[in-house]
């Protein structure tokens, strides 16, 4: 089907497909000035299955683990995948939306509750990653080994009564991925930082416990979910839907401002990244298709904004006192967020050193879902730290 863009709102979009499973694995973003953050950041992972919201997760933690230890933390998304999938094999929640997949997607809400009940351990303390491995055998391993063992005949038979011994013996012979790994979640258990005991610095310099600080995170819906579900799409939405977004964007330019890792849920098209890895509106209608695409989430890096009174653009990189207040006057043009697609990828040569950037026109467009016959927003929500 053929995409067509009449002023602000995109028309005629193709149904979304929604996949996670496929879409929190892959896409990109340039290399200019990655080199002087925004943000602190870890280096770049890579995920193997759909847990893209435990990356984001990890990315998250590592980011105000850096700035309040003044150390690079490499916290382990195994340890969490293990937690999650022990609790949906008992609820007999494990299969995907397709027959024959295991259900790894997720939520903030539902990270958070890990990370507040299991703590969390670094991934040499688990499963830590052979030298020169960008992915985690272990958690594919797991996802394979769960697929068939989860089915009728399987030793997670789900006609068969399972108990929280028999669940636990299982995902610890899943993730040994066949003798490969020495998995002993028991030995595991007496490492872990318990998010009561793990202590965080803010941005004015308070200390708060991991566990504390999670709750007072709070995650805000985008504004067009109330609004575009009610209009067709070439539709312009509400003035005070227009308005909404204004605030939300201010909202996350002086979180960024202060170095907060601001968290993005969100759907993504693979049509709609260009040649230097940025999703915008031109490219995603000159293809005419969404292609692939499901929900995601990342962690905000950076942004850029043009139109700054007497200062024109404003590019990527640390700014001074005085260019991040002028740059809150300025017009969004895209943000930067640290991904777990991987970098330098053959298969996707427009991933870039793990960044990807997102134009804000595109996040606050809509796609129409056919099946539901609404259009929704690209941008899902963003997830705040107290005070912004």
């Amino acid at each position: 089907m053929r995409l067509a863009f009449i002023s602000y709102i995109p028309v005629g979009l193709c149904a979304l497909a929604l996949n996670c499973l496929s879409a929190c694995r892959d896409p990109g973003s340039t290399g200019s000035r990655l080199d002087v953050s925004a943000v602190a950041h870890t280096p770049v992972k890579r995920q193997s299955i759909g847990n893209c919201w435990l990356y984001a997760q990890s990315s998250w933690l590592e980011s105000l683990l850096s700035t309040t230890e003044e150390r690079a933390v490499d916290v382990s998304e195994s340890f969490w995948t293990y937690w999650d999938l022990y609790h949906k094999l008992l609820q007999g929640n494990e299969a995907g939306d397709e027959e024959g997949t295991i259900n790894t997607g997720g939520s903030w809400g539902w990270s958070r509750w890990i990370l507040q009940n299991y703590g969390w351990v670094e991934e040499a303390d688990f499963i830590p990653l052979e030298d020169g491995v960008e992915l985690s055998d272990a958690q594919l391993c797991a996802e394979v080994y769960l697929k068939t063992e989860a089915k009728a005949g399987g030793s997670l038979d789900p006609a068969v009564p399972r108990t929280p011994a028999l669940v636990r013996a299982e995902l610890d012979k899943a993730f040994s991925c066949h003798g490969r790994f020495a998995v002993s979640m028991e030995e595991t258990l007496k490492k872990v930082h318990s998010a009561r005991e793990t202590p965080l610095v803010d941005a004015a310099g308070h200390e708060h416990t991991l566990f504390d600080w999670l709750n007072a995170w709070s995650e805000v819906q985008s504004p067009g979910y109330d609004a575009w579900s009610r209009y067709e799409g070439k539709k312009l939405p509400p003035l005070a839907t227009l308005a909404q977004y204004a605030v939300l964007e201010g909202r996350i330019k002086r979180a960024l401002n202060e170095h907060q890792p601001v968290v993005l849920t969100l759907f993504v098209t693979f049509e709609a990244p260009n040649s230097e890895g940025v999703f915008n509106l031109n490219t995603l209608a000159t293809r005419g298709s969404l292609g692939r695409t499901g929900g995601h989430m990342i962690v905000l890096h950076d942004y850029t904004v043009a139109g700054v009174p007497g200062r024109g653009d404003i590019g990527e990189g640390d700014l001074s006192a005085e260019d991040k207040q002028a740059a809150l006057e300025g017009e969004l043009q895209y943000l930067v967020a640290k991904n777990s697609w991987g970098k330098d990828r053959q298969d996707r040569p427009w991933i870039k050193n793990g960044y990807s950037r997102f134009t804000w026109d595109y996040l606050t467009h809509t796609y129409f879902d056919e099946k539901q016959q609404l259009n929704w927003p690209f941008l899902q929500s963003v997830i705040f730290p107290p005070g912004y």
